[in-house]
């Protein structure tokens, strides 16, 4: 899908829905459900979701998703900064950036899944992982994108 170097992406309809469980309250959760406009694009083995998103109290967020097999990547530049690659089955160091300086991340990849239906132009995307920051676990966090392309 790459056009004289670059990735051929299409505008699409994403449903971001993001769950945090509290670390040792599997039943507590925290639950947010954003509906944006980005672009769905695809080079070599990889799916890419690219979106903007503000986060409530803090601003506005570009985020960059790339998706191939059993790793993933999670990009969010603006508010609140954050570099996490993932992979299934291990545990990867990232960066999250806050008013106070840039903390160390780690993330225990669970499931990374994508699908996409046979004329490309729908799927999703799943990822769950165990997060901590600073060494201090946060939670398992589950992130689904549902995205339909625009005609």
């Amino acid at each position: 899908m790459k056009e004289g170097g670059r990735m051929k992406t299409r505008n699409a309809e994403i449903v971001f829905t993001s769950r945090m469980s509290d670390p040792g309250e599997s039943n507590r959760q925290q639950k947010t459900t954003t509906v944006v406009r980005g672009k769905v694009g695809e080079s070599g083995s990889s799916l890419y979701l690219v979106f903007s998103a503000k986060i409530a109290d803090v601003g506005q967020a570009d985020y960059t998703i790339r998706v191939s097999g059993s790793e993933a990547l999670i990009l969010r530049k603006g508010a609140l900064p954050m570099r996490q690659p993932l992979m299934v089955g291990q545990t990867i160091a990232g960066t999250y950036d806050t008013e106070y300086g840039r903390m160390e991340t780690k993330a225990a990849a669970e499931t990374i899944d994508s699908i996409t239906d046979s004329s490309g132009d729908s799927g999703s995307v799943r990822i769950v992982y165990a997060l901590s920051i600073q060494g201090q676990s946060v939670g398992r966090m589950t992130l689904d994108y549902h995205y339909r392309a625009s005609l």
